[in-house]
Formats: structure tokens, sequence, C-alpha cells
């Protein structure tokens, strides 16, 4: 996809006279329908805009109602997510290591089973969720993760936990790739990416209000009704996540050939289907194999996902605990290095939001992406050579936080690849997150070792080589896809 920050103008598209009020499906609709200038290629909002000039007040109204069914879901699921998914640390070294005698290495096996779970299942039930509602199958698995996080409470062995912390991850991980997927059900290529960042961004306001909200929780109900603080921990998991899943099967409407909805009218259904005709968003169709065939034998599948490997694994300096450790090196206290680590992902914040908007409104991904990495290997050569001023090393740490910034354009410009294929936009998305936790499970024993801890020289050099990739691959990416575009541009 091209980075050009050239906007093409439009016309405002005729009105249509008549739609009918029943929920038909996409392919009923006139093909005259389309919000698309110049080849296909959206009019697209200013970075301080959130509607396009061609979106007309009722097509605006929908969007507005879309963004209150969808995403506000979707941001309260994923900060209930990572909050749950860091009680068992918390747990641990809040007394459950003593009570349940874990003086091994239990918890690294806990976190292994829970990775099993999430790799193996990961795809197969994504592209399950395909076959149903996701206004139901979502939720639902929100439901048994909440449920099994509560199991937790009440084992009495490791043994007990091992067993619960895979169907947790199983439950868990078809969420990200999922919400991708139906986030590019409902809204246009020119929208996506902000979408898709408010969504990430929730990511990072989980990690840094789960320590405040788990300390805080030990503090008051340790022993309260006789039960350990350690236990009270999934306990309040399980009460934060019940409530967003029940939110999310009254709220999110389906997906458009198939609507669900309680707050959408029938002109506002068929409107939103318009908009996913105009943009070559195709609605599901039967999961065969000549569709997996399809997909593998395709250059969508196989670049995507390759490049896929190189971004997954590129945010190393700040997923590592190079900030923290540094930090203790230099005597600072355990507060303060509470409070200095929270501004990675305050970094990661700001450069996911600064990305999606700019993808959204000049279709810069290419450039987003470029950058990301280019400030990315920066920081990381600064790492690498170590024995520079503080203040520069404090800059190079906080910098890397920028790496997961360009997420949401990632794996938005997946789904605008893929648009013409519900099917294989759930399976390339599924794919390319499961690439990336697969080696993001057991790379990082080899790289990031902790001995070589807090100056981690192969770590560093190692993001810098990822970096490097990353940008021979984005430009074997464009260029296969600005061929593609070249090719239906002409038929």
């Amino acid at each position: 996809m091209s980075g050009s920050a050239e906007k093409a103008e439009s016309p405002v598209p005729p009105r249509v006279d008549h739609i009918s009020t029943e929920k038909p499906g996409l392919q009923v609709y006139d093909a005259e329908l389309t919000t698309t200038a110049d080849g296909g290629e959206p009019v697209r909002q200013k970075w301080y805009q959130w509607f396009a000039p061609t979106d007309t007040p009722e097509e605006r109204r929908v969007i507005v109602k879309l963004d209150a069914l969808i995403m506000l879901f979707v941001f309260l699921a994923y900060w209930a997510k990572v909050l749950d998914q860091s009680a068992t640390s918390a747990a641990y070294v809040s007394g459950m290591r003593e009570d349940l005698r874990l003086f091994g290495n239990e918890l690294n096996y806990l976190n292994t089973t829970y990775m099993v779970g999430f790799i193996a299942l990961q795809i197969p039930l994504t592209l399950l969720m395909t076959r149903f509602s996701a206004s139901w199958f979502i939720p639902a698995a929100d439901v048994i993760w909440g449920v099994l996080t509560l199991a937790q409470y009440r084992v009495t062995s490791v043994r007990q936990l091992y067993v619960i912390r895979f169907f947790i991850g199983a439950a868990g991980s078809l969420f990200f790739p999922a919400v991708q997927w139906y986030l590019g059900c409902w809204y246009k290529r020119s929208e996506l990416s902000r979408r898709s960042a408010f969504f990430f961004v929730a990511s990072q306001i989980g990690g840094m209000s789960s320590g405040y909200i788990q300390s805080g929780a030990y503090a008051s109900l340790n022993l309260r009704h006789g039960i350990e603080g350690w236990r009270w921990l999934y306990i309040i998991c399980f009460a934060c996540t019940i409530p967003i899943a029940i939110l999310g099967f009254v709220c999110l409407p389906g997906q458009p050939e198939n609507p669900k909805s309680l707050f959408l009218s029938a002109r506002e259904i068929s409107l939103a289907q318009e908009r996913m005709r105009a943009d070559h968003r195709e609605p599901r169709k039967p999961l065969t194999l000549a569709v997996f065939k399809k997909v593998l034998v395709g250059w969508h599948f196989w670049v995507l996902v390759g490049f896929a490997f190189f971004f997954s694994q590129a945010d190393g300096v700040s997923s590592n605990s190079g900030l923290p450790l540094w930090l203790k090196a230099e005597g600072h206290s355990v507060e303060s290095i509470n409070t200095i680590t929270t501004v990675s992902p305050a970094v990661t914040i700001v450069s996911a939001i600064v990305c999606g908007v700019l993808s959204d409104a000049y279709d810069a991904k290419v450039s987003l992406i470029v950058a990301t990495a280019l400030l990315n290997i920066l920081a990381s050569v600064i790492l690498a050579i170590w024995h520079v001023p503080t203040g520069l090393k404090f800059f190079a740490f906080f910098l890397a936080g920028s790496a997961d910034g360009i997420a949401p354009v990632v794996y938005s410009w997946a789904n605008e690849i893929c648009a013409g294929d519900a099917e294989e936009r759930a399976i390339v998305i599924s794919s390319m997150n499961t690439l990336g936790n697969t080696f993001g499970a057991w790379l990082p024993l080899f790289v990031w070792r902790t001995t070589d801890a807090p100056r981690y020289l192969v770590g560093y050099n190692w993001t810098i080589a990822l970096d490097i990739g990353m940008l021979i691959m984005v430009f074997v990416l464009r260029s296969f896809w600005n061929r593609e575009k070249a090719k239906l541009a002409s038929t």
C-alpha cells in the first residue's frame, strides 16, 4: 500500500431514493453506491476530522452508533483481558507461591501451559467464530474466560492451575484477531486504523493500571471473609470481566450480512451494508477446502504472515525487562522504578494514536512503518553501544516504546488487503498473531537471556536485524499490493 499523503477528491455519491426496510445481505445493493474516487480509493477525512467529506449526515449518525456499540465494548474487554492476564504473576508474588508451595519453575510452566492453549487454538477458534455471529461468540468466549479465571481462586494445587491455565489460554486466544476481523466487517479502510488504535490502546492502559488495581485490592481485601489476598485478585478479575461480556451480548450488532441489533434501525443497517459494498468488503461464504487452498497459494498469506514475523518480534526492547533492571542496578527505589517504567506504555499509546490517525487521513501506512522501524533502530543502536550519557539511555528506552504503535496500522492493512474474502481475512489475521506469539514464547529465552541483563547486547542487535528485515518486507508488501490494485483497476 502506497504511503502517499495525497488525497483524491470526489463528489458526493448519488442518493438512493428507495431501499428495502428488510435486512437483506450485501448482494442486493447497487454498485453505484460507492464513496470512492480515482480507481476505487476512498475520499479520506483530514487528520483532525472524524468523518470523510463524502459522509452524509445520515451516514455520520450510523458511524457514531457503530462506534458506541462496538468500540466501547472492545476497549473495555481488552482492558479487562490484560488485567486478567497479569493476575497470575501478581498472585504469585502475593502469597500464592507460599500457599501452593511453588518453589521451582512452576510459574514458567504455568505461563507455558497458557501459551500452548493460546497458540494451538487461536486459528481454529477464530475461524469457528466466522461461522457464527461474532456478536455472541466473542462475548461468550469472554464469559468462559471469566469463569475459568474465577475458578483459579479455588485451586489447592498447581496441577489444577495447569489445567485451568491451558483452557484460559484457549478461551482468550481468539479475542485479538477476532476483534480485528470484526472491525473490518463494519468500517471502511479509511476508518479502520484509528479504530484499531483505540482498541490497541486499551491493552496499554490495562498494563499501566493493573498493578495499582491489584496492589490496592490485596491491601484492602487480604483475609476478608477468610480468603487470601491473592485469591481475591481472581475474584476481582471475574467481577470486571462478566459485566463487560454482558455488554457485548447487548451491544455488538452481528455482521452486516446478518445483523442482530436492538439499536440500529432497518435503514441504518441498510446504510451500513451499502458502506461495506462501496468499500468492496465481501460477506462471509462457506468455509471449504477450496478456500484454504486459495489462501495458501496466494501472496496475501505468505507476505503478510512473513511481515508479521519481523513486526511482532521487533518490540523486544520495550517488552523485555531492560529498563527496570537497569534502573534497579542504578539504585532507584521500587516506587521510582514503577513510576519511570510507565513512560514506555505512554509512548506506545501516543504512537498508536498518531499512527492510526495519520494512516486513515493520508494512507501513510508505508511511511509510518518505515519511520517507526528507523526510530526503533536508533533506540537499539544507542542501547547496544550502552556506554552513553544517562539521559540518552533514558531517551532510547522510551523511544523504543513506539515500536508497538504501528500494530493498528499493520492489522488494518491486512484487513484492507484481504477485504474481498472474509474467510481469508480471518485466516491471515489470526495466522499473523499466532506466528508472533509462537516465536515470542521461546525466542526470548535465547535472545533476551536474563544473564545478559540489563545490557542485552544480543537482544538489541537482534532488534536492529528485525527492523532491517521489516524495512525490506514492507516494500515487498507494498510492491505486491500496488500490483494487485493496478490489476483490479484495469479490469
